[in-house]
């Protein structure tokens, strides 16, 4: 039941916020006993009951008439007459979507208040129809929001047209408010109908206990305005909090128009860090031979199975269902497997032998199978065969590789820093690995540099400002964004670029990667006019110790 209850609230984005941090919410963002106040997703109530108690703390006997709300989960009604200790009235509450916007006719056009967590859904999960009519909406408003937002910026986006003149905004949202590209625009939104505002960053996970490690944001908006052109506003500040105590002082600190931060949602990380290291980076931004992963190379996801268990097998795995290896292909299926600057078929070998799951079950043709691959895809029932989103998206759904075998290979997420392997194995990967295929007609030596490139200090200081911190600390990418990391390219002879890459390999596969990251840092550096090498080499890790604390705040 437990697990059904916590399947229920992922497939509706609900991660519903605790009490403290909705209190502290409310008794900013309402400020008079006649507020009117919306929740477009109110969930388990838990804004809904810190409203009520704002509001009663003016007066005990204020009317609760004020406070409306919207919610598509039925199972959310049952809550609130408990939480209200009356019998409520539920023309106010309204069970839908809140992008329908079909609101019962007695409701105000716009609120005083606007506040809650709205739910954290991808754009793939959205209907086309749906979204495709508010973003003209949005439109319509001055913001081009991207097709590609998740469904929490819709929210904030539409909680800003439904906000009353002078009002406010607040809201608790995933860190993809900072760092996500459809969040730049929405943020100028903002900040263009808003007198101010300001976000706070909690280091402390909210939602654990809900299985999602993502950092929160606390984002208020104060004093609805008319809409300013977004050419001319700036980006959203943004405070560094430890915990709810900490986003207290500093909410009072900038309610009494204090200076208190020291970054901006966009920048945030590159905000974090010190003055020499910045100096370093944009004299090195000047160098003629900057460019992006992006210049030379395009990343796409691995393969994506729809069930793993099933369709990668271990050596051990093979054996016991009795398939011959020729019927099964060979992949990586993590990162970790591919441990220096090339994967090899030798490699494979190494991670089959160490229980590695380097085998995947791919039939094109069940009809031509032998009798073990035969009864080994039996097992999956046809129910569940029809019940996966996955299988659907392909014609034959055991059909797994899809033949666009990659050049190299690229981390989802890492701890100590993307690198780019070489695929010398002609093997595809799973989606825990990203899939890089290089651009246009790049020579040997020219893969083997940028390879070696991105291991330099410099560019890794690029990934940590264009990744972002996800569960635990690690820094991942998406391939858009893994596509911007910049990379120094200098002139080297293909000797001297075969020589080190073979020497960087060796380090890394013998796990020393602050002597690999080192050596690199000599060979590129060297190669440009910088008058010392060694102190900017210096900077540069200082500024990537910098980021790294930052990420594992």
């Amino acid at each position: 039941m437990v697990q059904q209850d916590s399947r229920r609230k992922k497939d509706l984005g609900a991660y519903y916020t605790h009490k403290a941090l909705s209190d502290l919410i409310c008794a900013w963002a309402i400020q008079t006993p006649r507020s009117t106040v919306l929740e477009p997703s109110f969930g388990g109530c838990g804004f809904l009951r810190s409203a009520r108690d704002r509001l009663t703390s003016f007066d005990a006997n204020v009317s609760l008439s004020q406070l409306y709300g919207c919610d598509i989960d039925p199972q959310a009604f049952s809550h609130l007459s408990t939480v209200f200790e009356q019998l409520v009235d539920l023309d106010r509450f309204h069970e839908g979507d809140f992008l329908d916007q079909s609101f019962p006719s007695s409701w105000p056009s716009a609120f005083d208040t606007v506040v809650g967590n709205p739910p954290y859904l991808p754009y793939r999960k959205l209907q086309v129809a749906r979204r495709e009519a508010v973003i003209n909406q949005l439109q319509n408003s001055g913001l081009e929001l991207d097709r590609r937002a998740s469904l929490w910026a819709y929210f904030v986006a539409l909680g800003v047209l439904y906000t009353a003149k002078s009002g406010r905004n607040a809201w608790v949202l995933p860190s993809s408010f900072l760092y996500a590209n459809y969040s730049t625009s929405l943020r100028l939104f903002l900040s263009a109908n808003f007198e101010r505002c300001c976000a706070f960053e909690l280091k402390e996970r909210q939602f654990l206990l809900e299985g999602t490690e993502e950092k929160s944001i606390v984002l208020l908006c104060e004093n609805k305005a008319t809409p300013k052109d977004t050419h001319q506003t700036h980006d959203i500040p943004l405070v560094q909090c430890d915990g709810v105590k900490d986003v207290e002082l500093a909410i009072q600190e900038w309610a009494q128009r204090k200076t208190i931060h020291s970054a901006y949602c966009g920048t945030s990380v590159y905000d974090s860090l010190s003055k020499g290291p910045k100096e370093v980076i944009r004299q090195l931004e000047r160098e003629a031979c900057l460019f992006s992963l992006g210049d030379f190379l395009s990343i796409r996801i691995g393969l994506v199975t729809g069930n793993n268990r099933f369709f990668l097998l271990g050596d051990e795995e093979r054996k016991t269902a009795n398939l011959a290896v020729d019927e099964l292909d060979r992949v990586l299926p993590r990162f970790h497997f591919a441990t220096g600057l090339s994967f090899e078929p030798s490699d494979h070998e190494g991670l089959l032998k160490g229980g590695g799951k380097g085998f995947l079950v791919s039939v094109q043709d069940e009809d031509r199978v032998s009798e073990a691959m035969s009864k080994y895809l039996s097992q999956y029932a046809s129910s569940d065969i029809e019940a996966c989103s996955t299988f659907k998206k392909r014609s034959i759904w055991s059909y797994t590789n899809d033949a666009s075998v990659p050049d190299a290979f690229f981390p989802v997420m890492q701890h100590h820093g993307p690198r780019l392997v070489l695929n010398d194995s002609g093997m595809n990967c799973t989606n825990s690995v990203h899939r890089a295929y290089f651009n246009g007609k790049l020579s040997k030596t020219e893969q083997k540099l940028l390879s070696l490139s991105l291991l330099s200090t410099f560019s890794q200081v690029s990934a940590e400002v264009c990744g972002r911190s996800y569960g635990s600390g690690a820094l991942k990418h998406e391939p858009r964004e893994a596509e911007k990391i910049h990379v120094l390219m200098p002139h080297l002879h293909q000797n001297t670029v075969s020589s080190a890459f073979c020497r960087v390999d060796r380090l890394l596969r013998d796990g020393n990667l602050a002597e690999a990251r080192q050596f690199v840092d000599q060979l590129i550096l060297g190669a440009l006019n910088i008058d010392d090498v060694h102190t900017s080499a210096a900077l540069l890790e200082s500024g990537l110790s910098q980021l790294k604390t930052h990420r594992h705040r």
